[in-house]
């Protein structure tokens, strides 16, 4: 993360004193745990003095009870090892019970300030802040420190301070000293300076449930189940069945199956309301009290979050520019969420990253347009910069693709038909038996067993259909263009991407074709950068075209690499 003279203190700064995390972290860590670990301790003895009475039954309590202790222990530990302090010039931070560790991070690499309360440290008064450098340490993720757990005022105190570069010339106060009056001064001048680019209005939370995961929410819940079905051999679906006097499977099996054209669409409408109700609930908590403002500091700040409050402050001259996000479900219903290309916003994994790149909810694409407008201060906004649609190749490219994808599943379907033909009652009989023994109610197996030779084809033929459907859905949505300030790329089917970056922000080009797209004319053209994702292309471009538009976008960039006949267009291709 630091440079090898990062490793040992530089210059032991006497005028800034070093600050231990506060004392209520601790406890605030022993409740967190309590609250999940007993509950599930007292019900683990209820079941095991029900099922099977024994002396284990005194173990669950006693051995949380003694998990709980070990685990403050350690946290106390932790607390008395882990000192930081912010300087004019650095933020320090040491830490480690056996271990020691010296960890430090320039002010001016400083991108990002995350403040989390969670709600079992928010009644402490407690936060957790996070601070990323943007930067990439190996495969272990971003460059980051974390305070676990300070005030909820230092933290505010440390998000200002470490982002107000005006401040970062003189000796910084310490945030937990004079936090009285300092402290106040700073959050009545932020409240009256800021510029509120968003806040949540109720009815974008009907957008969280418009994702094709929705269905998969009640799905998994039903596979939950199945799978503790399995593990227990069916004792679980027998031992309720006999307390609440249930039909047996068979008698339930046999009533499915006469009921089809009831009981399929009943229990899809079923999957489909656990699925809204789950995802609902999760975008509560998550976007709650969502505001995302303009600082007077040159940040943006976002914050949201029901039981763990969330404050995301990032500089915004390394906002680079915006993703304009939407999911097919989503862009169905007229809707699109805002994403985040800065540098700073860097996490463990992809996922997270995308997650913590996240500028709002979904909203109306109308709405999420114009605040992705705001974001990057243009008084025309580079979503409306109409896209040069790419070459045909590319369309036939897709439908290639599609061909071989239903020529698969036609040839799959012919198998399956042809195994249907040949299997025996016997067969049948067998398949059954082990079904009875994953899932209480098998109706899968009789569901194929009836269905008719035809079927395969019909299914094959509906795989068909969806493959050529989402081929050109995928090629329309290919697009690049430029504007004044931004370059402007667009892809994908299933969700589809709108990034804008900043021309000055690009540092390279990568140009790839792989032997099919040289076959038809095409490339990837990408622009590398150094915020988000790192690269972003435009995907299956006619080689010319792709190298004019990167030319245009950094004059003199690719210029080394183009080779012109006769003043003609750029030809050939090159590499950043």
């Amino acid at each position: 993360m630091t440079s090898p003279d990062d490793l040992s203190p530089q210059a032991p700064d006497p005028e800034v004193a070093w600050e231990r995390l506060h004392p209520l972290s601790v406890w605030a860590s022993a409740v967190a745990i309590a609250v999940f670990l007993v509950p599930l301790a007292i019900v683990g003895t209820v079941v095991l003095a029900v099922v099977s009475p024994s002396p284990w039954v005194l173990v669950p309590v006693p051995a949380t009870l003694v998990f709980l202790a070990l685990t403050t222990y350690l946290d106390l530990l932790r607390l008395r090892a882990t000192r930081f302090r912010v300087t004019g010039e650095r933020m320090e931070v040491r830490s480690g019970i056996v271990a020691k560790s010296y960890r430090s991070i320039p002010r001016e690499r400083v991108r990002s300030v995350d403040v989390a309360a969670p709600i079992f440290v928010r009644i402490f008064g407690l936060c957790s802040v996070t601070v990323g450098t943007g930067e990439q340490v190996g495969s272990g993720g971003s460059d980051q420190l974390q305070l676990v757990y300070v005030t909820a005022d230092q933290g505010e105190a440390l998000r200002r301070d470490l982002l107000d570069r005006g401040r970062a010339a003189r000796a910084t106060v310490s945030p937990g000293a004079e936090e009285g009056e300092e402290g106040t001064v700073g959050a009545e001048e932020a409240e009256v300076g800021e510029v509120e680019l968003a806040r949540l209005k109720p009815a974008w939370l009907g957008f969280a449930s418009a994702t094709t995961a929705t269905l998969g929410v009640g799905l998994g819940a039903v596979a939950a189940l199945l799978g503790l079905n399995a593990q227990t051999q069916g004792w679980a679906w027998d031992w309720m069945s006999g307390r609440l006097g249930l039909p047996t499977p068979e008698e339930m099996s046999s009533y499915v199956m006469t009921r089809l054209l009831v009981v399929v669409p009943t229990a899809l409408v079923a999957l489909l309301v656990s699925g809204v109700v789950v995802l609902t609930a999760v975008a509560v908590e998550t976007w709650w009290n969502y505001r995302l403002t303009r600082e007077p500091d040159g940040t943006v700040r976002l914050r949201r979050g029901l039981l763990t409050s969330v404050s995301l402050s990032v500089e915004e001259r390394r906002l680079n520019g915006v993703t304009l996000h939407e999911p097919f479900v989503m862009r169905l219903a007229g809707g699109a969420d805002v994403r985040a290309v800065a540098t700073g916003l860097a996490a463990a994994d992809a996922k997270k990253t995308s997650a913590k790149s996240r500028l709002s909810p979904g909203m109306p694409r109308a709405r999420a347009r114009e605040l992705a407008a705001a974001l990057m201060r243009t008084p025309d906004s580079p979503l409306d910069v109409p896209l040069t649609a790419h070459p045909g190749s590319a369309l036939r490219r897709r439908f290639t693709r599609a061909g071989v994808a239903t020529l698969v599943g036609a040839v799959a379907a012919a198998l399956l038909a042809w195994a249907h033909a040949l299997a025996t009652e016997a067969w049948w009989s067998h398949v059954y038996e082990v079904e009875e023994e994953i899932i209480p109610l098998p109706l899968a197996t009789r569901t194929v067993e009836a269905t008719p030779s035809w079927g395969w084809a019909v299914a094959a033929v509906l795989f068909g259909v969806l493959a050529f459907g989402y081929a050109v859905g995928s090629y329309r949505a290919l697009g690049h263009g430029l504007h004044p300030r931004y370059l402007v790329v667009r892809r994908g089917m299933a969700a589809r991407d709108t990034v804008t970056l900043e021309r000055s922000a690009v540092i390279g080009w990568r140009i790839t074709r792989s032997p099919f797209q040289r076959w038809a004319g095409l490339a990837d053209v990408a622009a590398t950068t150094a915020a988000g994702d790192g690269m972003y292309a435009a995907a299956d471009v006619g080689l010319d075209q792709g190298l004019a538009w990167a030319d245009a976008a950094v004059p003199g960039l690719l210029e080394p690499f183009l080779v012109r006949d006769g003043g003609a267009g750029p030809e050939g291709s090159g590499r950043s």
